[in-house]
């Protein structure tokens, strides 16, 4: 049992912060939230942990399938780690947010998607992707991040969990990132150039390219993205981890880190940048899923009402709630989005939901 933490430590400039944003600070003293894992589902079915396998490699009863997030498992662990068990060492089984999984699935994935990842990183969300597209259709993902150090890790786990064949990920920024889907996979054409004219090359460049995708000359560099994922860097206030994490490390160093004045200033505006790119790299009757780790009302709800009234073509649509207990959408300046953004978006908290904070928000391009 992990010892409650004292939320008296707390930096008075986060408690401004958390006060200026609704958000309880006993969300801190919430103590063993469950892990969550997601089976490896390239692997061959007889390959695949059960859930009775599971909880004999965990030693516990605390392992129970997440309702309407198929292949993907809460643990509440024990004396062994993820990384103890047999399922993991065999790259049966990878860990997961379920903050990263929710929003994944809120993409609807089809075989066919051509998929955008705009904030990649660390990898978890491509391998879900990449499972979730499987190995029959056209469909392909490209990742993007600033650091080539981050996209490393990523290239590592996809190579690791052996789901990379159909991902291609590319150093660059988010908000500028341009490069068209793939117009190939292997042999197989993805989508005809539509224009009879010959187009202007877009070449750029891969960080990493699996075999069928290295190779792509990017022609058809009209084409759009059928689903767009705006996983976006916010201040990570919904996660106790990463708050708690600086009670080692020392509340100087959080100041310095996380409650520096430059950086709550331009997040949101990254946020939005992102967004904006993301929607015009998106095709129409496309979807684009945001989401954040943070609890704060400016990085969620403002952002929603803020793009709603940026883009008219823009449409939220709900998403399932997976059987959690969600949080209460907070309370933002735009009156008139307000029943909106209640009716369609989703937060969950700590003490509402028993897991980590975050937000998500599902947007359909309407065809003009």
């Amino acid at each position: 049992m992990s010892t409650p933490f004292d939320i008296n430590q707390l930096p008075t400039c986060f408690k401004k912060f958390l006060e200026d944003n609704d958000i309880d600070p006993n969300i801190y003293t919430v103590v063993d939230l469950p892990r969550y894992i997601r089976t490896n589902t390239h692997l061959p079915l007889s390959q695949r942990p059960t859930l009775q396998q599971l909880r004999e490699q965990f030693e516990t009863d605390q392992v129970f399938s997440v309702p309407e997030l198929a292949d993907f498992f809460s643990v509440q662990l024990g004396q062994k780690r993820i990384s103890d068990i047999s399922a993991y060492k065999e790259h049966a089984i990878f860990g997961i947010d379920l903050s990263s999984a929710i929003a994944v699935e809120a993409l609807g994935l089809e075989k066919d998607d051509q998929v955008l990842d705009l904030c990649c990183a660390p990898g978890a969300k491509l391998c879900m992707i990449s499972n979730i597209l499987g190995r029959d259709g056209l469909g392909t993902v490209t990742g993007v991040d600033l650091a080539a150090h981050r996209l490393a890790t990523c290239r590592s786990l996809l190579k690791k969990y052996k789901v990379g064949e159909k991902v291609r990920l590319f150093e660059g920024d988010g908000t500028t990132f341009e490069v068209p889907p793939p117009s190939r996979l292997g042999n197989r054409v993805i989508e005809e150039s539509n224009s009879s004219k010959r187009q202007k090359v877009v070449q750029s460049k891969p960080f990493w390219a699996s075999r069928l995708l290295r190779f792509d000359n990017q022609v058809n560099s009209s084409s759009f993205y059928d689903k767009v994922l705006v996983d976006a860097e916010c201040t990570h206030d919904g996660s106790i981890a990463h708050i708690l994490k600086y009670e080692k490390w020392g509340w100087d160093t959080f100041e310095r880190n996380f409650m520096d004045p430059n950086r709550i200033l331009t997040i949101t505006q990254l946020q939005r940048d992102l967004m904006k790119q993301g929607w015009k790299m998106l095709k129409e009757g496309g979807t684009m899923v945001y989401s954040t780790c943070s609890l704060s009302i400016r990085q969620n709800e403002e952002n929603v009402a803020w793009f709603l009234n940026e883009f008219k073509e823009a449409q939220l649509t709900s998403i399932p709630d997976f059987n959690i207990n969600k949080a209460t959408i907070k309370q933002q300046s735009d009156v008139e989005k307000q029943s909106i953004i209640e009716k369609y978006c989703l937060r969950f908290d700590p003490i509402q939901s028993r897991t980590s904070g975050f937000f998500v928000a599902r947007f359909i391009k309407k065809k003009n």
